[in-house]
């Protein structure tokens, strides 16, 4: 039976769940490999996972302006006539779309230059010294690639949010509720992600304005974690 809902219903039923999900409240990590770890602290003097996020200086979750949860959409084909007039559309593949990330740029272009070295280690990096190209020698290089499972590593998108609903909350050894700056209510883990493009970033001579970068990731699949109690 249809019953009345009014505002303080909606309003108790939303302050049960939590609240409304904010979209500024997420989080991205990265679980680096050895290898392109090494790189990062030869070539920008740095570590990887610092660069991400160290929670001191300029890193890239301070400049991450927008992160996406990747959709996920089935590939189908008809089957006709199952029943007179009726044409059903059954599934036969799982179709992980790309991911788009877009971070302001600070003044060291610190976007520009994590992910270009990330491509970099991927494919025919540059050679170190300008000088090099400006040589009388004829420029010479071959096509050089590293290994797949060296520079495809999983990547984690936390969505946050600054309450929780009415589940139990955890607690210490002596019982006490354990207080915690957010809540981490699901984390989806895309598995063997690597930026396949930098996108173009514009400069003009007009008013200043922020610069930004986007980074397209591609990854095998992704599955979300789901941390409700």
């Amino acid at each position: 039976m249809a019953s009345a809902r009014g505002l303080m219903n909606f309003m108790q039923a939303v302050g049960k769940s939590g609240g409304i999900s904010a979209s500024n409240l997420y989080q991205f990590s990265f679980n680096k490999k050895a290898k392109l770890g090494k790189f990062f602290e030869d070539n920008l003097a740095d570590d990887f996972l610092k660069l991400t996020d160290n929670g001191d200086t300029m890193n890239l979750q301070l400049l991450c302006n927008e992160i996406q949860l990747p959709g996920v959409t089935y590939s189908a084909f008809d089957v006709k006539s199952v029943h007179k007039g009726i044409t059903q559309k059954l599934p036969t593949a799982k179709v992980y779309n790309e991911l788009d990330v877009s971070f302001f740029m600070d003044g060291t272009s610190l976007p520009l230059r994590f992910f270009r070295a990330w491509q970099d280690f991927i494919q025919n990096g540059v050679a170190p010294n300008p000088e090099f190209f400006y040589d009388d020698q004829p420029y010479t290089r071959v096509f050089a690639s590293n290994y797949y499972e060296d520079f495809a590593c999983d990547m984690f998108i936390h969505k946050l949010e600054k309450f929780e609903g009415s589940g139990e909350r955890p607690r210490d050894e002596n019982g006490n509720i354990i207080k915690e700056d957010y809540i981490e209510t699901w984390t989806a883990r895309l598995v063997n992600a690597y930026p396949y493009t930098v996108a173009s970033i514009p400069y003009s001579a007009g008013p200043a304005q922020l610069v930004k970068a986007t980074v397209g990731f591609y990854y095998e699949y992704s599955h979300l974690i789901h941390n409700m109690n």
